[in-house]
């Protein structure tokens, strides 16, 4: 029997906090309970944050199945803190884990970070490999640390992620941005999109409460590319523009930001911290979907993205959001029904807090009801029938 080795630099349960874990994680869900039989199929290959792990092939419980687990580095923690490359420190850790992977023919590679990619044809040339790209690859070089001060490490990487494009036995994708810059390099292009888990509403969600805080969330990484502090001018802005009584909500209510996540920013935000705005660092996913429905609006402000999971999340909690129209954001949202464009600016943040507030049950209704569209079963049951293809079910 043909096995499926899933790449990621993840431990596949709670590192990194972000979209591309929650990803793989309902595909895994979706096997763990579609397809219980596959799982002893399964290597996950991954990082761990315990030092004596790396190199010893292990069960890990995921959605009740026992599914075997292989880090190949150590990561921190703290990713604002990290002394070096993550990426580079999981290719030298599948270099040495060779011998332990034992690639074959037959086996299916399911790789969603493209660094394994490489070490995976070098192993083994013919090896059968299917591409997850979580967002254009062609944007990658701007949150690498390493191409900051090397350009020449930067052109040598754009060549090997044409050549990953260009050999890839099929490309899953999230958003039509990243179609479009693969066409050139490889025909064999599906988009899957992200998935989540749909979940009941209480009764009132869709109501914006009167008189109490008016929540404004934060969620994802904290670097430049999301752009948190303009979010962050636009509500201590609110709170001086006189728009309400105390110059917040339309109602007088007072606004408040919550961040959630870390990242090399973490340093350069955190003395914005007060009354109104406070960071939260780094949560377990189960805290980000409690701060999800203690919330009324999500604000991104990315300046790159693919479709980011945590959008799909909050609409699924019927949360309103507010976002630049990036990557796959514009196809994911419907932009003046379950959400509002703002142009990044502190005012555009503003002005589209103000729209969604005007008429917030339309809002909220609109998102929980087009959320539905990224059920993880409908989504997944599509990547496994493709995956099929190479892993011989």
């Amino acid at each position: 029997m043909s096995r499926l080795f899933i790449y990621d630099t993840s431990n596949f349960i709670d590192f990194p906090i972000g979209g591309q874990l929650t990803s793989i994680g309902n595909f895994l869900r979706f096997i763990c309970e579609e397809h219980p039989e596959r799982t002893e199929d399964i290597v996950l290959v991954g990082v761990t944050l315990c030092q004596g792990e790396i190199g010893k092939i292990k069960k890990i419980n995921l959605y009740g199945r026992q599914i075997s687990f292989l880090p190949v580095t150590t990561a921190e923690k703290d990713l604002g803190n990290t002394a070096s490359s993550l990426r580079l420190r999981y290719v030298k850790g599948l270099l040495k884990c060779r011998k332990l992977l034992k690639i074959a023919k037959r086996d299916c590679n399911y790789v969603h970070s493209p660094e394994a990619y490489g070490i995976v044809k070098l192993f083994c040339p013919v090896a059968r490999c299917v591409i997850f790209s979580h967002g254009s690859y062609f944007n990658m070089e701007r949150g690498f640390r390493f191409f900051r001060k090397n350009l020449l490490v930067k052109k040598g990487f754009v060549l090997y992620l044409k050549w990953v494009l260009r050999s890839a036995n099929l490309i899953l994708l999230l958003d039509k941005d990243s179609l479009r810059d693969y066409k050139p390099y490889n025909s064999n292009l599906v988009q899957v999109g992200n998935s989540i888990i749909c979940p009941e509403l209480p009764e009132g969600r869709h109501v914006l409460r009167e008189g109490k805080v008016r929540e404004i969330l934060f969620v994802g990484r904290l670097s430049k590319d999301k752009r948190v502090e303009p979010i962050i001018r636009a509500v201590e802005g609110m709170g001086k523009a006189g728009f309400g009584e105390e110059g917040s909500g339309m109602d007088g209510s007072e606004i408040r930001l919550t961040i959630v996540g870390d990242g090399e920013e973490y340093h350069n935000l955190i003395p914005y911290a007060g009354e109104r705005i406070r960071f939260v660092g780094a949560v377990p996913p189960k805290e980000v979907k409690e701060y999800m429905q203690n919330s009324d609006i999500l604000v991104m402000n990315s300046s790159f993205e693919g479709v980011p999971m945590t959008i799909l999340e909050a609409i699924s909690y019927g949360l309103p959001v507010v976002s630049t129209n990036v990557g796959g954001i514009g196809e994911a949202l419907h932009f003046g029904q379950d959400s509002e464009e703002t142009d990044g600016t502190e005012e555009g943040i503003q002005a589209a807090i103000r729209r969604i507030e005007a008429h917030y049950d339309v809002y909220s209704r609109n998102a929980y009801e087009n959320s539905k569209a990224y059920d993880y079963r409908t989504l997944n049951r599509k990547v496994y029938d493709l995956l099929c293809g190479y892993w011989g079910c």
